[in-house]
C-alpha cells in the first residue's frame, strides 16, 4: 500500500511540473494542486497503520486507491471558473480527504489519545477534510463571513499546516533519540496538534470584527509560528543526530530552516493585518509576497523535504499495533443475572472463578508463587465470596453518579454504589460456564449482585466474562461485561504488587508510549474503541497481629484521563456456606 501511494506522489509530481510550465494555475492553486498531487499522497501512505493480520482498514484502502482520481478532478476544479461545474469538480477530493479523516479517527479511536506523537498525526490525517471542505466552498463562490481570499487561504492552510505539519511532528516525535530539549518538543508538538484550530480562531474573530479582533488574531499567529520555530530547533537538536541516513539528516534538516523562515514570514502577514503596515513587501492585501515566501518556502522548502525525507527511513510506531481481537458479545436493554441463560450462553462446563488458575498468568512481570495462598483462592473461587464494599467519591462525580444509576440499574449492569454496601446487601457472586459467539469472550462469567436482598439506593448487578489473553508475552485477564449494543472489555495486565504480603494488581494502563494492550475499550462489532479511563484492582491478604493472613481485601480505584473518579474499598469473605 505505501508503494501504491509512493508511485501516486511521483505520478502527481510529473503532473504537477506539467501544470507550473504551462502556467495553467495561478501562484495560490499551484500551491494547492502540489498538496493534492504529491504531498497527501507522501503523509497518507507514512501514517499506514496495518493490523496484526497484515490487513488494512477499509478507510486506508479507499484513502489509497481513489487519492489519483480525486486529486485530477480536485486540480480540475482549480482551473475552471468558480460556479457549478468547479463545485462537481471539487466533490471528489472531498469525499477524499473525508476518507483520511476517517482513517485518522479509527488510528485514534482504537488507539486512544497516547502517545502524543500518534496523536499528533492523527490530528493531521483529521484536519485535512477541513482543506476538502474549504476548496468545496472555494469552488461554489461561498465566502460565508469571510473575506473570499480567506476561503482559498483556508484551503491552503489545512493541507499544511493543518495536514503536512503534524503528519511531520508525529514522524519526529517517533524517531526522538535526545532529550536536551525533549520537553520543549514535547510541548510545541502538542501545539502543532491544535495548532490549526489557534489560527482559525484569530482569522474568525478579525472576521466578526470582536473587540481587540486585531490583537486576538495577531497573537494566535505569533504563539503558533513560535511554536514551530521552537519544534523545529528542536528537531534539529535531539531527532536528527539519532538518525543513520545521512540523506534523511539533510532533507528533514533542510525542511526543520525552512519552517523556520516561512513562520516569519506569517508573523509579519499577521502583524499587517493587524496594524495596516507593510513588513519586508508584505500587507494585508498584497498576498503575491506572502505565496512566494511563506508559501513556497513551506511547499517545497519544508512539506516536500520533510515527507520525503522521513520515506527514506520511516520511523517505527513504539504504540500497539492495531487489530486487538474483542468478542462481538452483546445484550439489549437489560442485562441482568439471567442474562447468559437468555442469550444460551451459560453452559455446565465447571468453573469456579476469574481466574481457572492463577498459574496461567505467568509472564516476565508476574510470578504466580509469590501470590499469597487466600488471594490466589479469591481468583479461582471468586464464587464462593461475599462482597462488601465503600465507596469514596472524588469530587464532582459523586454528585453525578444518582443520574447514571438511573439506567444502570434499569440496565441491571455495572450498578456503582452511592455508599456503604454490607452486611445483608453484600454482593453475592456466582460463577459459570461460558460458551460466547465467539473465542474471546471467554471461558467463565462471574455474576455479582445483591438484588436477591436490596433495591433502590443498594442494588447492584455486575454480569462479566472473563478469559485469558496474551499478546507479545504479556499476560492479562480480559473481563467483558455485555451492554446494550456493545460490551465493555478490560484487558488488565496481571502483576505483583510491590508489597511482601503476596498481592496481585490487575491494571488496565498501559506501558510507557501506549506500547501494550492494557485498556479499557468500548466494543461495538467487534471493534474496540480505547476509553480515557483507566482502573487498577488490587488484591491482598489481610495479615493478623500473629502475622497469619486471615482475610483479603481489594481496592479497585477508577480514574478518568488521569484523575480520580472513585475508589472502591472491597471487603472480602467467604459466604457462609464455604467457611467451613
Amino acid at each position: 500500500m505505501r508503494r501504491v501511494s509512493d508511485a501516486s506522489a511521483v505520478a502527481g509530481g510529473v503532473a504537477w511540473v506539467g501544470l507550473a510550465v504551462t502556467e495553467v494555475l495561478g501562484p495560490v492553486d499551484a500551491i494547492l494542486a502540489f498538496a493534492m498531487l504529491v504531498l497527501v499522497p507522501l503523509g497518507v501512505g507514512l501514517a499506514d497503520a496495518p493490523r496484526r493480520d497484515g490487513s488494512r482498514t477499509r478507510w486506508y484502502h479507499g484513502a489509497v486507491a481513489f487519492q489519483p482520481a480525486a486529486a485530477i478532478s480536485g486540480v480540475a476544479s482549480l482551473v475552471v471558473a468558480q460556479g457549478i461545474t468547479a463545485t462537481l469538480l471539487a466533490v471528489p477530493w472531498f469525499v477524499l480527504t473525508a476518507l483520511v479523516a476517517g482513517f485518522g479517527l479509527w488510528r485514534l479511536l482504537q488507539r486512544g489519545p497516547w502517545p502524543l506523537s500518534e496523536l499528533t498525526l492523527d490530528a493531521g490525517l483529521v484536519y485535512v477534510a477541513v482543506g476538502g471542505g474549504a476548496l468545496l466552498l472555494d469552488r461554489a463562490g461561498v465566502s460565508l463571513f469571510f473575506e473570499p481570499i480567506l476561503i482559498t487561504l483556508t484551503a491552503v492552510h489545512f493541507h499544511y499546516a493543518g495536514f503536512a505539519l503534524p503528519v511531520v511532528a508525529g514522524l519526529a516525535g517517533r524517531a526522538a533519540a535526545g532529550d536536551h530539549l525533549g520537553r520543549t518538543r514535547r510541548v510545541t508538538t502538542g501545539i502543532i496538534a491544535v495548532g490549526p484550530g489557534i489560527i482559525a480562531t484569530g482569522i474568525t474573530a478579525a472576521a466578526l470584527q470582536i473587540p481587540f479582533a486585531g490583537p486576538v488574531e495577531f497573537t494566535s499567529v505569533a504563539f503558533f509560528t513560535t511554536a514551530v520555530a521552537l519544534f523545529s530547533i528542536a528537531v534539529l537538536v535531539d531527532v536528527l543526530p539519532g538518525r543513520e541516513s545521512r540523506l534523511q539528516q539533510l532533507f528533514v534538516g533542510t525542511a526543520s530552516l525552512a519552517v523556520t523562515a516561512s513562520m516569519g514570514f506569517a508573523v509579519c502577514y499577521g502583524l499587517a493585518r493587524w496594524t495596516g503596515g507593510t513588513y519586508f513587501g508584505i500587507h494585508a492585501q498584497a498576498f503575491t509576497p506572502m505565496v512566494r515566501y511563506h508559501g513556497q518556502l513551506n511547499a517545497f522548502g519544508f512539506a516536500l523535504l520533510a515527507l520525503v525525507g522521513w520515506r527514506l527511513a520511516p520511523p517505527v510506531s513504539t504504540a500497539r499495533a492495531p487489530g486487538i481481537p474483542f468478542s462481538r458479545l452483546a445484550g439489549g436493554r437489560r442485562i441482568g443475572r439471567d442474562f447468559l441463560d437468555r442469550r444460551g450462553h451459560a453452559t455446565d462446563a465447571p468453573a469456579s472463578g476469574m481466574m481457572a488458575s492463577v498459574d496461567d498468568y505467568a509472564w516476565d512481570a508476574f510470578d504466580p508463587d509469590d501470590v499469597a495462598p487466600l488471594v490466589r483462592r479469591f481468583y479461582e473461587h471468586s464464587g464462593e465470596y461475599l462482597l462488601s464494599v465503600e465507596p469514596d467519591w472524588n469530587r464532582p462525580w459523586g454528585s453525578l453518579v444518582p443520574v447514571y444509576r438511573l439506567f444502570a440499574t434499569r440496565m441491571e449492569q455495572l450498578t456503582l454504589p452511592l455508599s456503604t454496601v454490607a452486611s445483608e446487601a453484600a454482593l453475592r457472586g456466582t460463577v459459570a460456564g461460558v460458551d460466547g459467539p465467539d473465542d474471546h469472550a471467554g471461558s467463565r462469567a462471574w455474576i455479582r449482585s445483591n438484588a436477591h436482598a436490596t433495591d433502590g439506593d443498594d442494588r447492584m448487578t455486575y454480569v462479566a466474562t472473563y478469559g485469558r489473553y496474551v499478546a507479545d508475552g504479556t499476560a492479562y485477564l480480559r473481563a467483558t461485561f455485555p451492554l446494550p449494543g456493545a460490551n465493555l472489555t478490560g484487558l488488565l495486565r496481571v502483576e505483583n504488587t510491590d508489597s511482601d504480603a503476596g498481592g496481585l494488581r490487575l491494571s488496565s494502563y498501559a506501558a510507557p508510549g501506549n506500547a501494550d494492550d492494557a485498556g479499557l475499550y468500548l466494543v461495538v462489532g467487534g471493534f474496540g474503541v480505547r476509553l480515557p479511563l483507566d482502573e487498577t484492582l488490587v488484591v491482598e491478604p489481610v495479615v493478623s497481629g500473629r502475622g497469619d493472613a486471615s482475610a483479603v481485601t481489594a481496592v479497585h480505584e477508577i480514574r478518568l484521563l488521569g484523575h480520580r473518579v472513585v475508589t472502591l474499598d472491597y471487603n472480602v469473605e467467604l459466604a457462609p456456606e464455604h467457611s467451613g
